[in-house]
């Protein structure tokens, strides 16, 4: 609770000096001084909103790029891409049955006679 009442005096004490400086700086500066720092400050805002749209324009299509080499790379020979086999509607485990849909989908096999084949298969185990 105290820090929370610091934050507020902190809050209170900053706003307060912000008006107060705003008050003596218009008092005492000259108008063309002001105007020129307020333009000055306009154009920075600007080149800034267009630096940041810019930035994240070719962050995306360079992510986007390169999403896509990763992902042809990843790929091996003859697979289907992720997004078509999310798209379908088929699970990963339809597609290693061969299934062309998940409803006409042989049951699924024991996962310790897939592994015992697997073995069968590869002529060793752990």
């Amino acid at each position: 609770m105290r820090r929370l009442f610091w934050v507020g005096v902190g809050v209170v004490v900053t706003v307060v000096v912000v008006q107060r400086g705003r008050k003596i700086v218009a008092q005492y500066a000259p108008v063309a001084v002001v105007d020129r720092a307020e333009r000055a400050a306009q154009d920075a805002g600007r080149r800034a909103e267009t630096f940041v749209a810019t930035f994240r324009r070719e962050f995306t299509q360079a992510r986007t790029a390169r999403e896509a080499e990763l992902t042809a790379a990843l790929l091996a020979e003859g697979q289907p891409d992720p997004d078509d086999v999310r798209a379908s509607g088929l699970r990963p485990a339809d597609l290693r049955r061969g299934s062309g849909h998940p409803r006409h989908a042989a049951p699924a096999p024991d996962p310790e006679a897939e592994i015992a084949a697997d073995e069968a298969e590869l002529g060793y185990s752990f």
